[in-house]
């Protein structure tokens, strides 16, 4: 009977544990992925100063992969702090970014984006039309680029790093929060939850900067184009703001992009390996 019980509480914990192993492992690598990955560098970004002018100035309504991390860089520099999909690294952020692109609350949106006076990446181009009319003043710069070689660059970077997670239990455990997001508001809304074919992700992203241009009239529309531009003066002279005296930023090329992939799958496996030794030593001690 006493043998009994011991294999009964082993099989509910062992349950249990399979399924909260999703949540536990995801949300402890999430956290932990934000503040060694993630932190060190956004907690620089310059902010807002108290009783500047609030509201979202700038909205970016380009696809990831067309220069956004660079863009940011600039428009902060510029003093336009940038808010960008990396900032949903951390879990609290982004769990409040889904809130408001799910239930669409001007509310959620406002507080999101307390103290930034710009968005970029796929938190901008998935919302931009609600951004436009909270932040009716707002201006947008759609960046773009040749489409294959941007389907060519976000093939090999994000989607090979988050669609491609969901193929096994093993990876579905490993999963970052990131990606997760990135399949609910990019691959289910634009590339009809298949960001492999090259063809349908190429059409999203036509039909986008197709509509982009015709929902916001010219006079506050800037289409950029990342792979003409070499400086600031197109940006600067759109912003009215004086050119900086320093480079223009560019980042977040490929290989440091792989760099980043490869040590946020290194959190993410020691969370899982300390996860299941700490079931394996649970189980040890029920039967000991």
């Amino acid at each position: 009977m006493e043998r009994a019980v011991t294999w009964w509480q082993a099989c509910v914990f062992l349950l249990s544990a399979l399924v909260l192993a999703r949540w536990i492992c995801t949300r402890s690598a999430g956290w932990l992925t934000y503040f060694l990955l993630f932190r060190p560098t956004l907690k620089h970004q310059r902010r807002r100063s108290p009783g500047q002018r609030k509201g979202l100035q700038v909205i970016l309504c380009g696809f990831s992969r067309t220069g956004t991390m660079s863009l940011m860089n600039a428009l902060d520099i510029l003093g336009f702090p940038c808010f960008h999909g990396s900032h949903l690294a951390k879990p609290s952020i982004g769990d409040l970014f889904m809130k408001a692109f799910t239930n669409g609350n001007p509310k959620d949106w406002i507080k999101l984006l307390d103290g930034y006076a710009s968005i970029a990446d796929f938190p901008a181009f998935s919302s931009y039309k609600e951004l436009m009319k909270i932040f009716p003043d707002a201006k947008v710069i759609l960046n773009i680029r040749d489409p294959n070689k941007w389907y060519d660059s976000y093939s090999e970077t994000i989607s090979k790093n988050t669609h491609g997670s969901e193929r096994n239990i093993i990876f579905k455990l490993l999963t970052p929060l990131l990606a997760d997001y990135v399949q609910e508001v990019v691959y289910d809304k634009y590339f009809r939850s298949n960001p492999q074919d090259r063809d349908i992700c190429i059409r999203a992203f036509t039909e986008h900067n197709q509509e982009v241009k015709k929902h916001v009239v010219p006079e506050n529309l800037l289409i950029y184009e990342i792979e003409k531009e070499t400086g600031w003066k197109t940006l600067c002279d759109f912003m009215d703001v004086p050119i900086p005296d320093v480079p223009f930023p560019r980042v977040n090329e490929r290989k440091a992009f792989e760099l980043l992939v490869k040590r946020i799958a290194l959190i993410h496996i020691m969370v899982l390996f300390v996860y299941i030794a700490s079931i394996m030593y649970i189980l040890f001690r029920i039967f000991a």
